[in-house]
């Protein structure tokens, strides 16, 4: 061939290349080698894995679905969880789960906890969307979690109970001991003052706080009842709460804007400022500073405590919000406390459609609820 009788350009190569592929006289061997140099670096020249494949490689159970929610492949764990049913529904007979993947097929990815009574499991469901109206189903197996989250709930709700009735009657004991006027050597009364520190008894889960509780879940109770016109600040809170500051901290003035809009009010906002100020009194230093905050966001009001304590550690911060959870805990016990106020915001913004969180470091920490102006 003439072409090669001299060095030829890349343009003059590719139209030769082009010339011989049409006409189909490309040898063997060169077809060949052009089909190894097409398949991607990263495969090895191997062909790339396949579709069952990538599924097994996924942890936990993954299936690809197709409109209507059909399973066109799954891996073994999807198997084991959920059977070999053709759809999701007709697999798990799950409303529930069926909504979250149409939500994905329609192009929304979702995540949603959720339980399937008629395989009696607790679920976390990921969609995710994929080209050409398919959609990437992962499950996440928290039965036996929750099964534990419940026993450890049980008990610790029975041991609290259980405790309860002696541990009121020591109290009382020792009160009666420190302030009956009794003869008390130096040696007995500090073995008295070590049953009834001296700092402020814990403020107890009183009746009406587990009236506002049950009657604030949802399904119970009008949640308009309980807001008016404009956030208003306690009372009772701001002198629990002045009393608190002048033994520890400066404090510090509560500033709200005027478009903060509606918000609980009475027994139940005095129950989340108390125990998120009591909470951050307990913790900030001498000279420290403890701020409350208020801001309108729109459709939702936040209120905010802002302490100059030491901080939460990050590995508590998830679970500080857990009923008895302690970060420090012979620091809890010097200081008082039942470890339930945190918890008690928390299921209170919950049940009234908010939500609490945290922002810590070591320069201090954030407490904030955040809940619905309408």
């Amino acid at each position: 061939m003439a072409i090669f009788g001299r060095k030829p350009t890349l343009a003059e190569a590719i139209d030769k290349v082009r010339a011989e592929l049409r006409a189909g006289t490309m040898p063997g061997e060169v077809l060949d080698e052009l089909r190894r140099r097409d398949q991607p670096l990263v495969s090895g020249g191997r062909e790339p894995p396949g579709l069952q494949e990538m599924l097994e490689a996924i942890p936990g159970a993954a299936a690809l679905l197709e409109v209507g929610g059909r399973i066109v492949a799954r891996n073994a764990a999807m198997a084991r969880l959920l059977g070999h049913g053709s759809t999701v529904l007709e697999a798990t007979r799950s409303a529930e789960l069926q909504d979250v993947c149409a939500r994905g097929l329609a192009g929304w990815p979702h995540r949603r906890e959720l339980s399937i009574p008629s395989l009696d499991l607790q679920v976390e469901a990921q969609v995710a969307p994929l080209t050409h109206a398919r959609a990437l189903l992962v499950l996440r197996d928290l039965t036996a979690e929750r099964s534990a989250d419940r026993v450890r709930r049980d008990f610790i709700a029975n041991a609290s109970h259980e405790l309860r009735t002696p541990v009121t009657a020591i109290r009382g004991a020792a009160e009666t001991l420190l302030d009956g006027n009794l003869q008390l050597t130096p040696e007995a009364r500090e073995f008295v003052q070590m049953i009834r520190p001296p700092c402020r008894p814990p403020e107890p889960l009183d009746r009406g706080s587990a009236r506002s509780l049950q009657a604030w879940r949802p399904g119970h109770g009008s949640r308009r009842s309980a807001r008016s016109s404009s956030l208003r600040w306690p009372k009772r809170c701001s002198t629990c709460s002045g009393s608190g500051l002048r033994k520890r901290a400066s404090p510090s003035r509560p500033t709200c804007p005027s478009g903060c809009g509606p918000t609980p009010t009475g027994a139940l906002s005095s129950r989340f400022l108390v125990n998120l100020l009591d909470n951050a009194v307990k913790f900030t230093p001498q000279e420290g500073r403890v701020t409350l905050l208020g801001d309108g966001l729109g459709p939702t009001v936040m209120l905010s405590v802002v302490d100059s304590g030491p901080g939460i550690e990050p590995q508590h911060q998830a679970r500080i919000f857990e009923r008895f959870y302690r970060a420090d805990a012979g620091r809890s016990r010097e200081l008082g406390g039942t470890g339930l106020g945190l918890a008690i915001v928390k299921h209170l913004s919950q049940a009234m459609g908010g939500e609490a969180g945290l922002e810590s470091s070591r320069n201090g920490s954030r407490f904030w609820v955040r809940l619905p102006s309408g």
